[in-house]
């Protein structure tokens, strides 16, 4: 395992941030959440106009809980730390337990990493998986998603990458691939890779994004 730090959440003009060597550095997730393209708001819209603001709101927020419930669940499995699998969780739980079966040597869960582009974040995990170092992000849905849909997911996890090569450049780590692992609610798991060619592509869009998210303060 790699040193574990900690950074101490603040929040800034509401938005979250971190305290690193004396600064205040915005998220990974508060970057790209205040810079969503207009489309992805307009898709979000056109959904809550259609089952309604309240159901909405109660998916919403039942989906909130379960991907909460089962970070935790994965975190602590991930430190060979006990836990105990929270009810009505257990079809994530079972769509996403092979994975971490499969994995072959954990390094870091949930540090904290930040980079001079002034942005920091907890990426879930620095794992080996299948022969290949890479960083992952776990996350939950009830249905499978398409690529087109989740280009934020993989532009947050880039953003880590190059992270967590600044903060263990003097380790040795140069992370080149990145995974984002859906468990679905009632399915087997949608495992996205990034190939280095895609991360790149991935980094250089985080880049504009968070250029354009500090013209924006």
């Amino acid at each position: 395992m790699l040193p574990h730090y900690k950074a101490k959440q603040v929040s800034v003009n509401r938005r979250r941030h971190y305290e690193i060597e004396g600064q205040q550095l915005p998220g990974v997730t508060t970057v790209l959440s205040a810079t969503k393209p207009w489309e992805d708001k307009e898709r979000l819209w056109r959904w809550r106009e259609r089952v309604g603001a309240e159901e909405a709101n109660r998916i919403t927020a039942k989906a909130s809980r379960s991907g909460t419930k089962i970070h935790k669940v994965i975190k602590a499995y991930l430190r060979q730390e006990d836990w105990v699998l929270p009810e009505g969780t257990e079809g994530f739980w079972a769509s996403i337990e092979p994975v971490l079966k499969n994995i072959d040597e954990v390094l870091l869960v949930e540090g904290a990493v930040w980079h001079p582009l002034k942005f920091a974040g907890y990426p879930d995990a620095l794992l080996v998986y299948g022969g290949q170092l890479l960083v992952c992000d776990w996350k939950t849905a009830r249905r499978p998603k398409q690529p087109e849909w989740i280009e934020d997911y993989f532009l947050q996890v880039a953003a880590y990458c190059w992270a967590v090569n600044w903060v263990y450049r003097e380790y040795d780590i140069k992370v080149e691939r990145a995974m984002v692992a859906i468990a679905l609610e009632d399915a087997s798991p949608q495992l996205f890779t990034l190939t280095p060619d895609k991360l790149d592509q991935h980094w250089g869009q985080f880049q504009q994004r968070l250029r354009q998210y500090y013209r924006l303060k």
